[in-house]
């Protein structure tokens, strides 16, 4: 016997069949039938049937929902690098004369010390040379 919201099925042997009967939840006989053991098979062929297609179609309903979250996600994290390569891409754009664009200092002044790289005082000079033997 399986009970559902609203009633229940009471199924049984009678009288050499099968009986299927729906009683509400006031115990008011809703339906009743009998059934030979062939219909009663045939019966269960068919709720089976009917229950895996409603099975499946909430399956594919959880399905559909879960590939709809993830290409909501996906989408959500395609927006977020596009938006983060923009943020790049600006921050690169203000450090136009930067060097190594990762921050916003100037160093238009990197290209004047390459000759200074022994240089103590890291300014252009005429004493590099003396620098360079001061160190020896």
């Amino acid at each position: 016997m399986a009970r559902d919201e609203g009633g229940r099925w009471d199924v049984g042997i009678k009288d050499d069949a099968v009986f299927v009967q729906r009683v509400s939840e006031a115990d008011e006989q809703l339906f009743i039938d009998s059934l030979d053991s062939d219909e009663a098979r045939k019966l269960a062929e068919l709720l089976t049937k009917y229950a895996d297609k409603l099975d499946n179609s909430d399956q594919d309903e959880d399905e559909k929902k879960d590939k709809k979250d993830k290409d909501d996600k996906k989408d959500k994290d395609d927006e977020k690098d596009k938006d983060d390569k923009d943020d790049e891409k600006d921050k690169d754009e203000d450090d136009n004369d930067d060097e190594d664009d990762n921050d916003d200092e100037d160093d238009e002044d990197d290209e004047d010390d390459e000759d200074d790289e022994d240089d103590e005082d890291d300014e252009d000079d005429e004493d590099d040379d003396k620098d360079d033997k001061d160190d020896d």
